[in-house]
């Protein structure tokens, strides 16, 4: 069975790959594990041997149907059909569930912002992803690769960088390296009325990562060169720093203050 390259299919094939994942996910015999996009099923078996259930959501068509027959007599896997972008996450996610995955490369990064939605609930993810994305979710502030996605995932998760997969583990071979990676829960949300607002502002900052956060800010509806540095003093932002200098912490405060500004 082909992989299909319009849903970013890239097979792992290596068992010790495998084993390496299960043990970076940290499993106990009493736990639950969602997997999104179990493929041909090979971590699905490594995961039903290590822990209490798993809960596996697979988009294509044919895939699904092998799953299914490959897990029929299982009363510790269950196969869904469907596509994980467009269903309901909290339908599968329950207080203190792990999620391990080696995500199609096409939906990582809007996934894993999904799941900042769900953090309070998820104990961890173990997820592989391109090794490109990892280093932007797991980059600090001020470093090179500090984006948008970093803010939005550090903000709720503790990313932890795991170890490379190289392309030879896969099938067919992707051109980039993909790498490991682990969030873990910091057991906090974003308020729901602060979600909104705190996206719009991270967003608005990288947009134009190069400028000065008294210029990219201007791009907020609402707000003018006075008013942006209005709002940056009211945090104590100094309004020369750029987008990468500034924590989660920080943003969540200066969308706060924006919010309450366009209410006001």
């Amino acid at each position: 069975m082909g992989a299909k390259r319009s849903l970013g299919q890239n097979f792992l094939q290596n068992t010790g790959i495998v084993e390496k994942i299960i043990s970076f996910a940290d499993l106990s015999p009493d736990e639950r594990v969602l997997e999104i996009g179990p493929g041909r099923g090979i971590l699905t078996g490594a995961l039903e041997r290590h822990c209490f259930h798993v809960l596996a959501v697979e988009k294509d068509d044919q895939l699904f149907e092998r799953l299914a027959g490959m897990f029929e007599k299982s009363d510790r896997v269950t196969i869904i059909h469907g596509d994980i972008l467009e269903c309901e996450l909290g339908d599968f996610i329950r207080p203190g569930i792990k999620i391990v995955a080696n995500l199609p490369y096409n939906i990582a990064s809007k996934l894993i912002m999904n799941l900042t939605d769900h953090a309070r609930d998820i104990a961890s993810a173990v997820l592989m992803v391109q090794a490109e994305v990892a280093s932007r979710i797991c980059a600090h502030a001020g470093q090179k690769d500090y984006s948008a996605l970093s803010v939005l995932v550090s903000s709720v998760f503790e990313p932890e960088p795991g170890f490379i997969v190289g392309p030879e583990h896969f099938i067919p071979k992707p051109k980039v390296n993909s790498q490991v990676i682990k969030l873990v829960s910091k057991g906090v949300s974003i308020p729901q009325e602060d979600v909104g607002t705190f996206r719009k502002v991270v967003f608005a900052a990288f947009n134009q990562r190069r400028k000065m956060l008294k210029n990219s800010l201007q791009c907020l509806e609402g707000m003018d060169r006075e008013s942006v540095h209005e709002l940056l003093g009211i945090q104590g932002i100094d309004p020369a720093k750029r987008p990468q200098d500034l924590s989660p912490q920080d943003y969540l405060g200066l969308s706060r203050v924006y919010r309450r500004y366009n209410i006001s």
